[in-house]
């Protein structure tokens, strides 16, 4: 019985982001890694699983929502716009706050139904008035 040996890449060098030509710093002091960019928060599918780099496609990883896990940590939702890979990554502290609120506020502005509606209602039942 063979064992295969796991090898996590870290990156921790400064680099360009494809998707909008700045520059990534390093991380800051107490992240692992940089795996978005944290202008535009757009990524790279490289690997297939967590730090492996085994990954061909090579396509741009597009910020597509927000995810607060259990640990009310939260993480950026990412889809590559090549093959529709799904991930997610944590959110960094020098991420663009304005990008992660729009992320955040995309839902809210995107409902399939009168978001409007749905709040009046809301209003109408804490006043004590209308039932579900």
């Amino acid at each position: 019985m063979s064992r295969q040996r796991k090898t996590i890449h870290f990156d921790t060098n400064p680099f360009i982001c494809e998707h909008c030509g700045l520059t990534v710093p390093s991380p800051l002091s107490g992240t692992k890694n940089r795996n978005h960019c944290c202008h535009c928060l757009h990524s790279k599918h490289v690997d297939m699983k967590i730090g492996d780099r085994r990954s061909g496609c090579r396509g741009t990883m597009e910020p597509i929502g927000l995810w607060v896990k259990d640990s009310e940590e939260c993480a950026v939702i990412h889809r590559c716009q090549k093959c529709g890979f799904i991930r997610t990554n944590r959110i960094a502290g020098d991420d663009n706050e304005v990008v992660l609120f729009t992320l955040a506020a995309r839902l809210i502005t995107q409902l399939p139904f009168p978001a409007k509606v749905a709040l009046e209602k809301i209003e109408r039942q804490q006043m004590g008035g209308e039932h579900v």
